[in-house]
Order: structure tokens, then sequence, then C-alpha cells
């Protein structure tokens, strides 16, 4: 029995990095689920894995050809934006076919000569116009493809419609040739190896392609991959890949129409538990090790328990509705916001009070272009709601508070009032964003007890390091640490 984790797959290393055991945003039932799905076909399925930018496909491909490799499927990768600059995309996916195919056995090339022959004859540069074309014969089905072809095709080549007609049977012929051939090898591989089918193709990055190539790459696999045993996933956004077909075709065409075509099923990629992901990165405990919360007065505390930096991350993301690799990129911002403050402290002896909650908002609103950044002044450090998104809230000892309340506290607590002492005292601390007039203003009968509890721990911050005198960061200190880390990308 060949077992294909020990033979020599083009992305071995996958098998250890990228599993769903070791998968930071809790996706293994829903993986292993697709995985028993998709094997489940054998009578050539087409997939459509759709998620949104950043929602993390690639990474997720990546375990599921580790779970199928595993389970003793043979799994083919294709990066289809790698390939991209080319004009054939059925050389690209028949030859990374082949080629990894041969990698699961390596007795496998003997098999694969009468399908390389085949592939051979139909790869001549007018290939994707000819099978859209014949396939209308062959399979009794029009293709929209043929016509965009056609025109790529004219632009360059004034004999292409005689080279169609020379060629024409030739290449009706050796398409159904083709997907009599995979079935054949597929069958000889399970039956000489032992190995399991479907062989599954796994097609990544589709809609970062230029509109054309990805079009014909949907073209290549329905004419030509669309054989029994052979399942292939194409993980794209689908709302940027209708945009695509709409930039080639106008804006009136009814593009998810026409994608349904190439695509027996859809399975969506539902957004990630951010919350999960950043708890599975151990952000407390990096921050702790850097001397973030040892040596920086990061406050306000989510009651009273100790700074949970994380935690903010988390809430704030939904608020502001980030995807993952946004999320990563927040993180490398903050990490570099925070070294910076860490740096003035060891090299100059300076103390420092840092609202995170302000620093994080900060940072997305500089990402996010919202005019609220710029807007904002040292004496009204005013929030404007990101779209009334409300759906996420904040919860501190089991209750409640609107998330656009939180900011807009967080705010309040650097504004430049609290230097120049214009508005109410307590204890000999300046806390003119905690005056009773302001206070009245954002709670109502049922936030009032939440809205006391935050409101108690952020100007806790302030008693406390009253004696110590930091600097409290007020919001130009914020805005000028933001810009210069939103030249990191």
């Amino acid at each position: 029995m060949t077992e294909l984790k020990d033979q020599n797959i083009k992305y071995k290393s996958w098998l250890d990095t990228s599993t769903f055991d070791n998968c930071k945003l809790n996706r293994k039932d829903y993986g292993e689920f697709l995985c028993d799905y998709i094997t489940g076909e054998q009578e050539g399925f087409v997939l459509n894995l759709n998620g949104h930018w950043g929602a993390g496909k690639t990474e997720f491909l990546k375990r599921v050809y580790s779970e199928l490799i595993n389970r003793n499927y043979p799994t083919i990768y294709i990066d289809s934006w790698e390939s991209d600059f080319t004009n054939d995309p059925l050389t690209v996916v028949s030859s990374e076919l082949l080629t990894q195919l041969e990698k699961c056995n390596s007795n496998a090339y003997k098999k694969s000569d009468n399908v390389k022959r085949l592939f051979g004859k139909v790869i001549k540069g007018t290939v994707i116009g000819a099978a859209a074309m014949a396939t209308k014969v062959a399979i009794g089905e029009a293709s929209v493809g043929a016509d965009l072809a056609k025109t790529l095709y004219e632009s360059d080549n004034k004999d292409f419609m005689n080279q169609l007609k020379d060629d024409y049977s030739d290449k009706i012929t050796a398409i159904n040739d083709i997907r009599n051939e995979l079935s054949k090898l597929a069958e000889e591989l399970q039956h000489n190896d032992d190995t399991k089918l479907p062989i599954v193709v796994l097609i990544d990055e589709l809609d970062r392609c230029r509109p054309t190539y990805a079009i014909n790459m949907l073209e290549v696999i329905k004419h030509f991959f669309n054989t029994q045993y052979f399942v292939f996933v194409v993980a794209t956004d689908t709302t940027q890949l209708c945009e695509s077909i709409k930039a080639i075709y106008g804006n009136n065409f009814d593009s998810k129409t026409y994608l349904k075509r190439f695509f027996n099923r859809t399975a969506e990629l539902a957004s990630p538990d951010i919350e999960y992901y950043l708890n599975s990165l151990d952000i407390n405990n990096h921050y702790e090790r850097a001397g973030y919360l040892t040596d920086l007065h990061l406050y306000p505390r989510i009651s009273t328990q100790p700074l949970d930096i994380a935690y903010y991350i988390a809430h704030l993301s939904k608020y502001y509705q980030l995807s993952i690799r946004d999320v990563d990129q927040l993180l490398a911002k903050l990490n570099a916001c925070l070294r910076c403050a860490h740096s003035a402290y060891t090299s100059k002896g300076l103390n420092q009070a840092i609202n995170i909650v302000v620093l994080i908002v900060a940072i997305i609103e500089h990402d996010k272009g919202i005019v609220a950044f710029n807007k904002r002044e040292l004496f009204t450090p005013l929030f404007e709601p990101f779209l009334d998104n409300e759906s996420y809230a904040f919860e501190i000892d089991g209750t409640k508070i609107r998330m656009s309340l939180v900011i807009t506290i967080a705010l309040e607590s650097i504004s430049k009032q609290i230097e120049e002492g214009n508005d109410y005292r307590e204890g000999g601390v300046i806390i003119s964003f905690l005056s009773r007039n302001k206070i009245s203003q954002y709670r109502d009968k049922y936030e009032e007890l939440k809205y006391n509890n935050y409101l108690e721990n952020t100007v806790n911050i302030h008693r406390h390091l009253n004696n110590e005198k930091p600097k409290f960061w007020l919001w130009d200190d914020y805005k000028k640490v933001v810009e210069l880390a939103g030249n990191i990308t």
C-alpha cells in the first residue's frame, strides 16, 4: 500500500506545519466535515469555496491538503496567481496535476504518458478558444468564454479561424480522450497503489488573477477536467470574482448566473473566531516578556482583572469588521507603537500612561482612512460611531456595555483638559472627562451600573498614578506614533 504521506509530495512540509490540529482559527470541525463531503463525490465535481478577502482561504486549503494526504487521497495544490503571467491555464493545470501525481508515486509517470501526449496535442496557443468551441459540439453546450477567447486571439493571429478548422476534429477527439485517460489514470493509481479516489485538485488565489485569466482557468477546469474521479475545490472571493467577470462583459452582465455554470456547489468559509485566534497567539504573555505590561502604564483594566489586551483587540476588531489579515496588520503596528514607547522608557526612564483602547482605535482608524482620525482635537477628542455597528458589546463583570460608549470614555480620558484643569477635580486629580454633565450624556437607566463600573476602572488609573506623575499620552501622542507605524505594511 502506498502511503502518500511517506512519498516525496510537493508540499510535504504542510503535513507538519498546516494541519487542522494546529489551526488557530478553530476550523477543525468544518475542515474535516468538508473533506468528508468532497471525497464522497466521484463524477467530475467542482466546489466553490467562497470566502471574503482576508478570511484565511489559503491557510484553510493548506490544511485540507494535509488532511486529504493523510487520508491517502491524491491531492494537488495549485496557486493560480503564481501563473497569472501566462495566457494558458491548461498548461499550468495539466503540468501541475501530472507532476504532483508523479510525486505521489514513483511509478505514476509511466501511467501518465498517454495523458501527457494528449495534452501535448491541444496545448498550441489557441487551446482556450478551441476547447470552448469544441466543447459546444462535444457536449452540446455553448461557452460564453469562446467569444472572449476568439476576440483575444484574433487580435494577435489573423489565421485563428483557419487554424481552428484545420485541427477542429482532432481537438474534439482529444478533449474526450483526455477525460477518458484521466479517469483510467485515477483507476490505475487506486488499483495498483491502493490510494483512494477521488483525486482532489485545490485551486487557490483565483480572485487575485487578471479577469481574463480567471475566466480562462474556469473554462479549462470545466472543459478538460470535468471527468470521473476528479474533484476540484476553487477558493475565491465570489463577490470579487463577479466584479472581474463584469470587467470583461460589462456591468449589466449577470455574472452570478454565469459563475453557477462552473460550480456544482458552493461552500462558505465563515469569518473566523478572532478571539480564539488571538488567544492562540498568547499576546499577553508576549507583551509581558517584552516589558510592555510592567514598564508601561497601560489602562484601563477590565473590572478587577489584569489588563487583557487580546480581549480589547478581539472586540474592537469585531466592531470595526476586521478580517484576519487586518488583525495581523493591527498586531504588527500595535507592537511597533508599544515598542517605541518602551524604548523611551528604557533609554530615558520616561514613565508613560497609555490608554490601550485609544491606541487600538487610532491604528484601525488610520488604516481604514476614517476621517475622525484627522478631525479629532486635543481638547475634544470625540468619537464618531463606526457605521452604527453595535452588534458587538463589551462585557464587564458579566454585563455588557455598548462598544461606542467604551471608545467614547477612552477618548475623553486622554483629553487635553486633563492637563489644563478646566473642568472637574476629585481627590486632587483632574478628571474633566468624568464630569457629572458628561456622565449624564452617555448613560441611560439600563446602562448606569455598567457605565459606572467601567468609568470607575478608567478613572482609577489617574488616581493611582497621580503621585508618580507619568506622561499621560494625549491625542497628539497617539496620532504621531500611529502615523509612524503606518509606514509598516
